[in-house]
């Protein structure tokens, strides 16, 4: 598999989870200023991947603007923060579809 068949594969799984169809772009729910223009994963992937897209989860995946992207990569510990926003995101979701 190349690697912008898997890019699409983790931008698609995020989308459908969340409702979005392919031409919405969300809004960065890092900093809630700009658009996502990235997925960022909160596990990092290292520049080798992992096998078997272990990481594309929706568990994983986060939508940053360019700036959050960088802020996430330069400093490490926004990562959990932003991963407890991410599984409260979630819960609420699983909570209301099942309304």
């Amino acid at each position: 598999m190349d690697r912008m068949k898997t890019l699409k594969n983790y931008k698609k799984l995020f989308s459908d989870f969340w409702g979005y169809c392919e031409s919405d772009i969300p809004i960065c729910w890092g900093c809630f200023m700009a658009q996502a223009v990235d997925i960022h994963h909160l596990e990092n992937k290292g520049l080798g991947g992992v096998k078997n897209h272990r990481l594309n989860r929706i568990d994983n995946l986060f939508p940053v603007c360019r700036k959050c992207h960088d802020l996430a990569h330069a400093n490490k510990s926004i990562n959990k923060k932003w991963k407890q926003v991410l599984l409260d995101r979630i819960e609420a979701k699983e909570f209301m579809d099942k309304i």
